[in-house]
């Protein structure tokens, strides 16, 4: 089992709509994963495909089980979790999660993206406008370190400047890809709040111009 065959998988589920097949497909697989993938990042794919199949209550089985699993899993598992509860009416569960979250400080722009796509959808405009900004920052800092550019705040660095090494420019390429969704997110957050535009959103327009 390889990463390509789970996204292949994922691939035909989007063409078929049959979100309960896979489901059950990867947590099958789950129990006998061999080769390039964990049993954690299995896992985890089974929860995302539950949810879209809106049982919610298997999809946060399955996260947690990848949680405790502690296997290697893209993103951070609780920022799932804490979308199925939500779902499931345990926003202070949730709410719990997505502290633990912040208070660790990922470094990865995609599990800010997932937390502040999870808010928005609960209807928390300010909190998606704030991690959305930071993941952004993650990103702008990231490219700070590899080229000497970027706008983020350098009085508060989300980033912190204890590494030793350069990130190199494939590190870079890779958080580069989640900035336009960050944006993205971050400016319609901001149209909800009743906000102007701001140096972020020129940035995003530059992003789209090119």
């Amino acid at each position: 089992m390889t990463e390509d065959d789970l996204d292949d998988l994922e691939f035909d589920t989007l063409r078929t709509g049959d979100h309960i097949s896979a489901a059950e497909r990867l947590s099958a697989l789950a129990e006998s994963v061999t080769g390039g993938v964990s049993r954690a990042n299995v896992l985890l794919r089974a929860g995302e495909q539950w949810q879209h199949a809106g049982d919610h209550g298997k999809a946060a089985e399955l996260y947690r089980r990848a949680m405790e699993d502690g296997g290697e899993v893209y993103g951070d598992p609780r920022a799932y979790l804490a979308d199925a509860l939500f779902e499931l009416g345990k926003a202070d569960e949730a709410r719990t999660l997505v502290d633990q979250i912040r208070a660790d400080k990922p470094r990865d722009p995609e599990v800010y993206r997932t937390v502040a796509e999870v808010l928005y959808a609960q209807g928390d405009a300010s909190g998606a406008h704030d991690w959305a900004t930071s993941g952004a920052d993650v990103v702008l800092a990231l490219r700070d370190r590899a080229v000497g550019t970027g706008i983020g705040d350098p009085d508060e660095p989300p980033v912190p400047d204890d590494e030793s090494l350069t990130p190199g420019p494939d590190d870079v390429a890779l958080a580069e890809d989640s900035l336009e969704a960050l944006l993205r997110l971050r400016y319609r957050a901001r149209i909800d709040l009743g906000r102007s535009e701001d140096d972020y959103d020129a940035l995003l327009d530059d992003l789209l111009k090119n």
